[in-house]
């Protein structure tokens, strides 16, 4: 009788630690390289949350301007007259 009860808390304590421990994801380790991962069971990409350099800012904020006055000398998103 001993020897069941013994043998039953030794499962459960095991089953508890087994379920208790964190798995090495191959997807953190992704992650930190940079490259885009996707959450099972959908495709939306994770974002990239590494800081943005001045160059970096310096051109993104240029290529916006450049769009926006495209689109304002185009007339792109407007209505077209009747």
């Amino acid at each position: 009788m001993k020897y069941i009860a013994l043998s039953t808390l030794l499962l459960g304590s095991l089953l508890a630690a087994g379920c208790a421990s964190q798995p090495q994801d191959a997807a953190q380790a992704q992650a930190s390289s940079g490259e885009v991962t996707y959450r099972t069971g959908s495709h939306i990409p994770v974002r990239d949350r590494t800081p943005m350099t001045a160059e970096e800012k310096e051109k993104q904020g240029e290529d916006s301007r450049r769009t926006l006055q495209q689109m304002q000398s185009t007339g792109a998103g407007m209505p077209k007259a009747k």
